[in-house]
């Protein structure tokens, strides 16, 4: 069977930045940008994790880390205190405006995810999911 691998390219760019501009028009509603979403995310489902634990989960390089959480602590997102048990570590725990945005975010996300997905019936939803996850999976990030 041939397959047109420039086509699953191009889906996937394409994907890629309609979710862009989807989230970054909506985000952008609550002051924050594509870029920093993630990061909320991760440091209010995970109050007093490291720089280092937010890079793993999210996939993203440390220096791009470095510089969005400055960015997220400049703004007033979030703070960074010394961890008690290793003082070379810096925990990030999300502040009240982090806080009140989360659930914007989540609500954008889901919103986003009902969208695109509406042509598919929930069992294709599903074994689509279920396939990006195995791709994902296999990419030994």
């Amino acid at each position: 069977m041939a397959r047109d691998y420039g086509k699953f390219i191009m889906i996937f760019s394409v994907i890629y930045w309609q979710s862009q501009g989807y989230c970054g028009k909506r985000l952008k509603e609550l002051g924050i940008t594509c870029g920093q979403f993630m990061y909320i995310l991760c440091i209010c489902e995970n109050p007093g994790c490291s720089q280092e634990q937010v890079a793993e989960s999210t996939y993203i390089d440390k220096s791009t880390v470095a510089k969005a959480i400055q960015q997220l602590l400049k703004a007033g997102y979030i703070t960074r205190r010394v961890s008690p048990e290793d003082r070379r570590v810096n925990q990030l725990y999300p502040t009240e405006k982090a806080m009140e945005v989360y659930p914007k975010i989540v609500q954008t996300l889901k919103d986003y995810n009902t969208e695109y997905l509406r042509g598919l019936t929930d069992i294709e939803q599903d074994i689509f999911m279920r396939l990006l996850e195995k791709m994902f999976t296999a990419l030994d990030l």
